[in-house]
């Protein structure tokens, strides 16, 4: 009987350690809840990585490590998020396994009011919550309520047997809320998380208060907003909308996954202002990717990342700094500049040459108009005149008066035979 007790005791002692001779850690947690793992060792240098895995696969970029600490968040867990979850070490070519976390979810999401489930979410366009309501038995009515501050409680939607969902805002149902009614589960998804939709979310059915989540929406901004030249002063500042308990704030530099302590306080219900604020005074290119991480206690509940952004430089600065410029770029320039060239002067030579053809056009006008009236020799008027002189003397005169006539005649360009007689 002795050795069949200490059997027992020897294979149920197997069965708690993995084959590297860690102990496996069962998690029981509800659904719809936010996880957070965490495993520590007693150092971790450069060279080394300490990371977390789901059944031989490693998890997503939630993964932070920071103070020889590697800590993972599991958002809305439910069935698809149970399985084993491991902590290895990897030095020297060689691989630990620290810790194994066995996690099981629970078929509802059931809690009481001294079990409020409270998640935090940070405020963006990117950012969204579930919140699920299921249960094993069935329902006639569901709703979700929502209570910014207290004794301020707001209906958004609702749903009875046999109708069809209403929406009674303020806050928008995203599309993984539900739209038909279902006797054992009813959700309401938010997306985006705006920075006052903090609060408390209660599940109500026909029968009462079936869940309650609390929301903290984290918010973070820099300073200026519009992007930072090199060596400019940045200002990034981390906010909570609320706490219910003593909170620590952490800015962290990130290298990779790999978060280098920046500031950090701790925060409690006496705290006038929620925030956490860290002056970078010299900005540097390799200092562009923060995070603000929120502790309780021990347990990382959130992260918020932030990227600074390079601004393009102002006219004043293009004379202290130096631009590089494509080759490509330098020809299509010149070929630009070139095109520009030969039709300028295509354009000059048209232009000189309908201003000589307008000179020459007005010149020949000019020319017709001081021989307006004259005629060609072969055009001339020939006129024949016969005059008969009773003596000569008068036909002396007459011929006196005659040449100058002529004369006259031959500065008005007219021809006139004379053929006279004297008796």
């Amino acid at each position: 009987m002795h050795i069949i007790s200490v059997f027992i005791l020897m294979l149920r002692g197997f069965c708690c350690k993995s084959q590297e001779g860690t102990h496996i850690i069962p998690l029981k947690v509800q659904r719809g809840s936010d996880v957070s793992l965490r495993c520590d060792v007693s150092f971790l240098s450069e060279f080394s990585a300490l990371q977390w895995e789901r059944d031989g696969e490693q998890t997503s970029n939630t993964t932070l490590l920071y103070n020889n600490s590697a800590y993972i968040i599991l958002h809305t867990v439910d069935e698809h998020s149970e399985g084993n979850y491991y902590c290895r070490l990897m030095e020297d070519e060689r691989v630990e396994t620290v810790r194994i976390h066995t996690l099981n979810v629970s078929s509802n999401s059931y809690n009481r009011n001294s079990k409020m489930n409270t998640i935090y979410r940070q405020s963006s366009n990117n950012s969204d919550v579930s919140l699920i309501c299921k249960s094993k038995r069935e329902y006639v009515s569901w709703k979700w309520t929502w209570e910014p501050r207290n004794n301020s409680q707001i209906d958004l939607i609702a749903v009875e047997k046999d109708r069809e969902v209403q929406v009674k805002g303020p806050i928008q149902p995203g599309r993984l809320s539900s739209t038909k009614y279902n006797s054992q589960v009813f959700i309401f998804h938010i997306s985006p998380v705006n920075f006052n939709y903090g609060g408390k979310y209660r599940c109500i059915t026909d029968t009462g208060i079936y869940t309650t989540t609390i929301l903290h929406t984290i918010r973070v901004s820099v300073e200026p907003p519009d992007g930072v030249l090199k060596n400019q002063s940045v200002i990034l500042t981390c906010e909570l909308s609320e706490v219910t308990d003593s909170v620590t704030l952490v800015w962290l530099r990130m290298e990779g996954n790999r978060g280098v302590l920046g500031k950090e306080q701790i925060m409690t219900e006496k705290n006038n202002k929620l925030q956490l604020t860290v002056n970078l005074s010299s900005y540097e290119t390799d200092l562009m990717h923060w995070q603000c991480a929120v502790f309780t206690e021990n347990t990382l509940r959130a992260l918020a990342p932030i990227t600074i952004n390079l601004s393009s430089s102002t006219t004043n600065d293009k004379t202290e700094t130096s631009t590089v410029t494509n080759p490509e770029d330098i020809m299509t320039q010149d070929s630009h500049l070139m095109v520009i060239v030969v039709v300028c002067a295509v354009t000059g030579c048209v232009l000189i040459l309908l201003l000589g053809l307008l000179v020459l056009k007005r010149q020949q006008k000019t020319d017709e108009g001081h021989v307006t009236g004259l005629k060609s020799q072969e055009d001339e008027d020939i006129h024949y005149a016969s005059v008969t002189v009773a003596g000569s003397q008068g036909a002396d005169s007459l011929f006196k008066t005659d040449h100058a006539s002529s004369e006259v005649l031959d500065r008005n360009s007219t021809v006139i035979y004379s053929a006279i007689k004297a008796q």
